[in-house]
């Protein structure tokens, strides 16, 4: 059941993410390079932060390994 809900996130994240792609080519802007979204589960929020420079694809070195550990580090030390 849980696998499903995480799919459906997914799917959900990738259809978002076309929309927002479609508008930034509508309105002739640049599509953000980062996108993060941290849910609060006991405060019901969401908060989003993006950016637009360059943040790992010009670092030949770093795995997606690499990038996910700076993101769970993140998030553990409450740096969102």
């Amino acid at each position: 059941m849980q696998m499903l809900r995480q799919e459906a996130v997914l799917d959900i994240g990738i259809e978002n993410l076309e929309k927002i792609h479609g508008k930034c080519k509508e309105y002739e802007k640049e599509m953000p390079t980062e996108i993060k979204l941290h849910y609060n589960v006991k405060q019901n929020s969401l908060k989003g932060n993006y950016r637009y420079d360059l943040v790992y694809s010009n670092d030949e070195e770093l795995l997606p390994d690499d990038i996910f550990d700076f993101w769970f580090e993140e998030v553990k030390n409450g740096n969102y």
